[in-house]
């Protein structure tokens, strides 16, 4: 009866060690694509916004990440601009503008989507609060990312507001 139980605290402890070992692994490369996306997305965006506003002088701060309420592997980085930095070109800076110089960045740049998405970087949200300007953009480059992308048309399709 005790090699029986030796045997069942041997497997549980070596499944144990296992499923750390796993988790560590996968939690790594995760965060290694993540950090590569994002210094992709950031130099993407800082191009793009440089060459709207016209303003090379132009700070923009590394992205945070958009919240892990939609799951991990989303794409997505939230960046933050005090309006009055914006400067005279401003009323240059819509949605629609930023979504097609981040497509012709990424055209210009050969950075691909993945398969079945239409284009690599989409500007998922845009807001202004207490002075900033917030913009997400999302990364299309992996499924889980594509997801998101499609679930935030669906939310604003059904509050009638378009994602570009």
């Amino acid at each position: 009866m005790s090699i029986v139980l030796t045997i069942i605290a041997v497997l549980v402890i070596i499944g144990l060690i296992y499923y750390t070992i796993h988790r560590l692994l996968v939690n790594r490369a995760t965060i290694m694509l993540r950090n590569s996306a994002r210094k992709t997305t950031d130099t993407a965006v800082r191009a793009c916004l440089h060459q709207i506003l016209n303003d090379d002088q132009l700070v923009v701060k590394t992205s945070e990440q958009v919240a892990d309420v939609w799951g991990k592997g989303v794409m997505a980085f939230e960046y933050s601009l005090p309006i009055e930095q914006l400067g005279k070109q401003a009323d240059a800076l819509s949605v629609s503008s930023l979504n097609q110089a981040l497509n012709q960045y990424a055209k210009q740049e050969q950075i691909l989507p993945v398969e079945g998405a239409n284009r690599a970087f989409v500007v998922s949200d845009w807001w202004t609060y207490e002075h900033l300007l917030h913009i997400d953009v999302a990364f299309v480059m992996n499924e889980a990312t594509k997801e998101y992308v499609r679930d935030l048309k669906k939310v604003a399709k059904s509050q009638n507001q378009p994602l570009t």
